[in-house]
């Protein structure tokens, strides 16, 4: 059997919409290692947010926060951070449009608000509280991603103005923020040259808008039945719901357990 290095997302492809891990897939990830494929989870969500599912899975090798930091076995082997400058620059553009921010380094997630409406609705859907409160955070602090309070059509307002940076919508009411192409494609392609791999050695799965580069770039990409419309267009296959077994019938569908 040909090893393969496999990339997963979280919310809604190794976790159900209800932020559980559904029956199967836990010895699923067992019996790919057994078999001498590498797991790796491939995140928008920070390394602190990951850490539970990533336990529970025996997983000691991530992408997080959308590719802008990347470990294998443990080890950092890339690190990447958001100029001030242009945090200083959104936080008051986002001040002038009264949305707020929050700001993630590697270790907490802070809001620059003491309470919003639309943090708490998009923020609770990854189960946990409101950020502690902070305004200048960003200043002294390394920043690997923020998140932008905003619907959909505000967002255009956001890319017009800061062509430096990506907005990558993951909630109705809340995009990343991430330097201008930075994507988990790119922190694939890194923890590949590490590790001498190529890209059509990696199979990666996914459910959201920001798995597309990613699903682009590996060799075979799998859609989850529950993904959004753009992302199965760029599939190898799309399997089904993440609630039906989907990701365990998909690594068996390819063999890979």
């Amino acid at each position: 059997m040909e090893k393969k290095v496999l990339i997963f997302d979280i919310d809604g492809t190794i976790l159900d919409l209800e932020k559980n891990i559904p029956e199967g897939v836990e010895e699923a990830f067992r019996q790919a290692r057994e078999n001498g494929h590498i797991t790796v989870i491939a995140t928008g969500r920070a390394p602190f947010l990951a850490k539970a599912i990533v336990d529970q899975l025996q997983i000691d090798s991530y992408i997080t926060y959308n590719g802008q930091i990347v470990q294998f076995e443990g080890k950092t082997i890339h690190k990447g951070v958001i100029d001030k400058e242009e945090l200083k620059k959104l936080s008051e553009f986002a001040a002038l449009k009264d949305q707020p921010l929050v700001y993630m380094d590697s270790h907490e997630m802070v809001s620059n608000v003491p309470d919003h409406q639309d943090v708490i609705e998009s923020i609770s859907t990854l189960k946990v509280g409101f950020p502690r409160q902070a305004e200048n955070f960003y200043l002294n602090n390394d920043i690997h991603q923020a998140l932008v309070f905003c619907e959909e059509e505000v967002q255009e307002e956001y890319e017009r103005a800061f062509p430096n940076l990506s907005f990558v919508r993951w909630h109705r009411v809340s995009c990343d923020v991430l330097p201008k192409g930075m994507s988990k494609a790119v922190g694939i392609e890194i923890l590949l040259e590490y590790l001498g791999e190529t890209r059509q050695n990696a199979v990666a799965f996914g459910d959201g808008l920001n798995d597309v580069e990613m699903l682009k770039f590996v060799g075979t990409g799998v859609a989850m039945g529950n993904a959004v419309d753009e992302l199965k267009k760029h599939a190898t296959i799309v399997t089904e719901h993440v609630s039906e077994n989907g990701l365990v019938n998909a690594m068996r569908q390819l063999k890979l357990i």
